[in-house]
């Protein structure tokens, strides 16, 4: 399910769990990006995922995502080469150099590791089905290829290895972990079965090698239940089955080792090359269908606390201003009715308890004159208020000794999405120290609020907040 140019249903759950593993060090300022997806989304999911993703840009993980996309066919085919010197190093233990073959020491080196490895990836998804915190499917080339996209240095951003854990929890709890590292596996595996099988088919075609059977303690018997029992699937597929008295004879008059060759090439074909790409296809599978269906978990506190903010946000568009009680001893409040853009108001942010408010005479023009300490309680009132007045100028009062900091710019954005203009006045009160107007003209700078005016002056402030009349 696309949700937009590169993005995915995977990409999209995969960079929120990244974000919400940043934020465990301290929220992020995220006004912009919570007005942003509130008024472009309308289901809960959808905003937590759009807040996520314009956070995430500004974060660079959009781009880490695509430099995993980037590297997803070079990590591909690095483990294409591995997998090619493997292969061959099976092929020359099975074939050997003096062109004889022991036949069950050639079955077991050319599906030994596989039986193995084939072994780990059955118990990762058994365990899977019970506990999707299960570890054997970190046993795999499919964890060992995910971990080369994090690692890799080439261009990798300060949030890979965080994006690597989000990616793994999120397909651990979806229990997809086994089937997505399964197919990259499973994958790896048949093109492994692939080159010993194009090996063995060339060596016995071009090579005269005589396939016999030694051992020191076990019996004759034994062998031939070994070969009628590992060739019955095979020749039910077309290949012979061999003769055994061939290979406890191996010189006699007349033996005849093809029917051996083919018997090591279909029982490596039949055990080795179709469970792969049958199980390929089956992860594959699997993997399409599930990773559709990939879900936030809104439980999670995390996720709680942003669907109360949104649910805030709903109200306060919700609400008839003209219905809404107001606020006990704010009765004789002047205030402009919703939609006349002409409305002035002024809000002093957490001021010391010396200053004088409202200050000067700008209350005389004001249509709304608040003062709040900044309690989150504050906050909600009154940008509810701000919510139902929009006012045409909004002038934000800030003690200039004080130092902005992550809330403070919350405010401020919230504040502002709610006036046409917006300004800032940094005015010390009588005989207090100013402070540093220019490190708060720097912070607006830094946090891309450039076009917001700031004044240090009470009579510049007053000029600017005088009311427009069209």
């Amino acid at each position: 399910m696309s949700t937009g140019h590169g993005r995915s249903r995977l990409s999209d759950v995969m960079l929120t769990q990244t974000v919400r593993l940043i934020e465990e060090s301290g929220p992020l300022e995220d006004s912009e990006a919570m007005g942003h997806a509130f008024r472009g989304k309308s289901g809960r999911e959808d905003r937590l995922i759009e807040r996520a993703w314009v956070l995430g840009q500004r974060l660079k993980l959009n781009v880490e995502i695509e430099r995993w996309r980037d590297l997803a066919l070079y990590v591909w085919t690095a483990l294409s080469i591995s997998v090619f010197f493997i292969a061959y190093g099976i092929a020359v233990a099975v074939i050997g150099g003096d062109r004889s073959i022991n036949a069950a020491l050639a079955f077991f080196v050319a599906l030994g590791m596989h039986a193995v490895t084939l072994g780990l990836w059955c118990l990762a998804v058994a365990s899977a089905s019970w506990s999707p915190r299960s570890t054997f499917a970190r046993l795999s080339l499919g964890n060992l290829f995910l971990r080369l996209l994090a690692w890799l240095p080439l261009d990798r951003g300060p949030h890979s290895l965080t994006m690597l854990r989000a990616t793994t929890s999120t397909l651990q709890r979806a229990r997809l972990l086994p089937w997505a590292f399964g197919f990259i596996s499973h994958g790896i595996w048949t093109l492994v079965f692939v080159l010993v099988l194009v090996a063995l088919w060339f060596a016995f075609s071009f090579q005269q090698y005589r396939l016999t059977w030694e051992t020191t303690i076990l019996s004759a018997d034994f062998f031939i239940r070994f070969v009628q029992t590992t060739g019955w699937l095979p020749h039910l597929l077309g290949f012979p089955l061999p003769d055994t008295s061939t290979l406890l004879n191996p010189g006699a008059a007349g033996s005849d080792h093809r029917a051996w060759a083919w018997w090591l090439i279909g029982c490596t074909f039949v055990y080795g090359l179709i469970p792969r790409v049958a199980l390929a296809g089956l992860c594959w599978l699997v993997w399409r269908r599930g990773k559709q269906s990939l879900k936030l978990d809104t439980a999670d506190p995390y996720f709680r606390k942003l669907l109360a903010r949104f649910e805030e946000m709903e109200v306060s568009i919700v609400v008839d201003a003209e219905q809404a009680p107001e606020p006990a001893g704010k009765a004789d409040r002047k205030m402009s009715p919703p939609g006349n853009h002409t409305s002035l108001a002024i809000i002093g942010f957490e001021l010391p308890a010396e200053y004088p408010w409202p200050p000067g005479g700008l209350a005389e023009s004001a249509d709304l004159v608040e003062q709040i300490s900044g309690t989150g309680q504050e906050r909600r009132a009154l940008l509810n208020t701000l919510a139902q007045t929009r006012p045409c100028k909004i002038l934000l009062v800030c003690n200039p000794a004080s130092s902005p900091d992550r809330g403070t710019e919350r405010f401020i954005r919230e504040a502002c999405a709610h006036g046409t203009q917006c300004a800032l006045l940094l005015a010390p009160s009588s005989g207090s120290d100013i402070g540093n107007p220019q490190r708060w003209q720097s912070w607006l700078e830094h946090i891309g609020m450039t076009d917001m005016r700031s004044f240090t002056d009470l009579d510049c402030a007053t000029e600017w907040f005088k009311p427009t009349h069209v």
